[in-house]
């Protein structure tokens, strides 16, 4: 019986751990497989049309498993293989469930931390939904929501976003790389950016809050 072939496509920050867990969960199961990481940090910010442009599938591969936040463009995905194209979860920790497996949660250790959970994608959804989701993960324990914005930039809503987060006393911050978005969050009460390099950084001065520095490279 011919060895089924997948290829994953991951971003830069989640390579190290998805090969570590594919080489755990291909010995178990029995699958070959081959990893693509794009020109991104944080796969669950890229869309279809972003990976279609991109996507180079061996010809040995059976499907392509994308990250599960990769929902607006499945189908730019799916026209651009000769193969299935899968969603795959969300939560890397999650990938033992494709398998029937279940997570391993026993080494999650014993922290004391401020917590930020980031609503991913967020200028595809309404303010009622960023609200509710908001909502929800403050009373999961959440300390900061951040906002999570699309990488080619020019939401204009962000900041009526923020204003209505801060309103309902929520800590913001936001992850951007448009300077634009940026400073529109910041203006609204946002008191973290999370992504600051090279492109940007010119204008981080004039933001007024604390920023995260992350290499180009």
């Amino acid at each position: 019986m011919k060895q089924q072939q997948l290829h994953f496509i991951t971003g830069r920050l989640a390579e190290p751990a998805l090969r570590k867990e594919l080489e755990r969960l291909s010995a178990i199961e029995g699958f070959a497989w081959t990893v693509q990481v794009m020109p991104i940090s944080v796969a669950a910010l890229m869309t279809g049309k972003w990976i279609a442009r991109r996507l180079d599938v061996p010809d040995v591969a059976d499907a392509v498993i994308l990250p599960g936040y990769v929902g607006i463009g499945l189908n730019e995905v799916q026209d651009a293989c000769r193969v299935p194209v899968r969603l795959g979860p969300k939560d890397l920790r999650d990938l033992p469930k494709m398998f029937g497996e279940q997570p391993d949660r026993s080494d999650l250790g014993n922290w004391d931390i401020e917590i930020i959970a980031e609503i991913n994608q967020a200028p595809r959804l309404d303010r009622a939904t960023i609200s509710s989701m908001a909502r929800e993960m403050v009373a999961d324990g959440a300390n900061v929501i951040d906002v999570g914005c699309d990488p080619d930039g020019g939401w204009t809503d962000v900041g009526n976003v923020v204003r209505m987060l801060r309103g309902e006393g929520i800590r913001v911050s936001v992850d951007s790389f448009d300077p634009q978005e940026v400073q529109l969050a910041v203006s609204a009460g946002a008191e973290l950016v999370l992504s600051v390099n090279s492109s940007n950084c010119q204008a981080a001065s004039d933001w007024g809050c604390e920023v995260v520095v992350v290499p180009d490279d």
